[in-house]
């Protein structure tokens, strides 16, 4: 549309001065003593124009050399930048695709300067680290630090944390979360390095910190949540009543998870509280039978023994083929001195399926009862289900 415009113009142009020739016989008269030139006035508007188009395109030459340096150097530095970009690109694909030798050479030859700098030495990092090149791992984190301070510190933690050196771990991620702290997957790898370090109640905070803010999955916290628990019952210095407050803290849910359960029972046990114990199995049991708690419940020995052999009989009507609930009856029933019974719990428990606990406990009741070849019998029969199983 320009050269249509353009063209447009110049033919009107030339139409004026053609016509300006025919009708308009005026002339120009240029002097320069002693000489003396006479021009018609369509001439001299002809070389006129012939003049300003000269200077025009002069200029236009001029301005194009003096610029031409920094023409230059623009270029030079749009081809770098693409150069840049393309190993960055290189960089990350080559590590999302696996290709680790790739994305380490990559990564070490970018070299623009900002985030991106310190981003492809970070992914340089976690090649070399996959590629078990550890020193130049770590050459590469300390160019990282400097452009790209948090994604390093992560990965430094999350290295860390994988070979077990969890005070480094905790002093990296202290370092990151002075950066970002409210950092959730900073915060959640800083409860895994506190679970690991056996920091139970900072770590146990701090999970539900990232709960409330709906920075960890349901499935994640509980699991989270479970084992910080686990430890502070199995931890040495609360006493019965200080472990009392403990428990019945706890959200009805946890008080009935099976592992929970088992761990408060067994922290119950310690402080010589086999009756809170026993209500802690049997109310896990409500919630959800498995045949290991019925089988732990045989262990716990109340002052009340013949309501838990009632109740593990009431079990057994709803579970008649469950073997550990069997070898709970025989516990508790030999705890009782029904020795009978626990030797019929026994053996209906072997009829279901052989197994070393069981034929053990029924030679000691052979043995107490002055049978000795038939306790023999039984131990002979335990030593070939352990070398089976070897």
């Amino acid at each position: 549309m320009r050269w249509l415009a353009s063209s447009l113009l110049f033919s009107l142009l030339a139409v004026a001065l053609a016509l300006a020739g025919r009708y308009a016989p005026g002339y120009v008269v240029l002097v320069f003593p002693p000489w003396r030139i006479e021009l018609s006035a369509v001439a001299f508007l002809l070389l006129l124009g012939v003049l300003l188009a000269a200077i025009l395109v002069f200029a236009r030459l001029a301005r194009f050399t003096l610029r031409l340096p920094q023409e230059i150097r623009t270029a030079r530095a749009r081809r770098e930048r693409e150069k840049q970009e393309s190993l960055y690109q290189a960089t990350v694909g080559a590590w999302l695709e696996g290709r680790y030798e790739e994305a380490e050479r990559s990564g070490r030859n970018y070299g623009a300067g900002g985030d991106k700098l310190g981003l492809a030495r970070v992914v340089a990092a976690r090649a070399a680290h996959a590629m078990r090149a550890y020193e130049r791992r770590d050459a590469h984190l300390v160019v990282a630090k400097e452009y790209a301070p948090l994604a390093a510190y992560f990965f430094e933690s999350e290295v860390r944390l994988g070979t077990g050196d969890l005070p480094g771990a905790l002093g990296v991620l202290e370092q990151a979360l002075a950066l970002a702290p409210k950092h959730p997957a900073l915060q959640t790898l800083k409860v895994q390095a506190l679970l690991k370090s056996s920091h139970w109640s900072e770590a146990l905070k701090l999970v539900d910190d990232l709960t409330r803010n709906h920075s960890l999955e349901d499935v994640q916290a509980r699991q989270m949540r479970r084992v910080a628990l686990l430890g502070l019952l199995r931890r040495d210095g609360m006493d019965n009543q200080a472990l009392l407050a403990f428990w019945k803290n706890l959200p009805d849910r946890e008080q009935r998870d099976p592992l929970l359960a088992r761990g408060g029972a067994e922290a119950f046990l310690r402080q010589g509280n086999p009756a809170f114990a026993a209500r802690i199995v049997e109310n896990a049991l409500e919630r959800e039978w498995r045949e290991d708690m019925a089988r732990f419940y045989g262990s716990i020995n109340t002052d009340n023994l013949p309501r838990q052999i009632e109740l593990a009989e009431a079990w057994l009507k709803a579970h008649p083929r469950d073997g550990g609930l069997l070898q709970t009856l025989a516990q508790l029933c030999a705890a009782a001195g029904l020795w009978g019974k626990s030797q019929s719990y026994l053996e209906a428990g072997l009829a279901l399926a052989p197994n070393v606990e069981s034929l053990l406990a029924l030679a000691e009741l052979e043995e107490k009862s002055g049978r000795p070849n038939l306790a023999c019998n039984h131990l002979r029969r335990a030593l070939d289900l352990c070398r089976a199983k070897s």
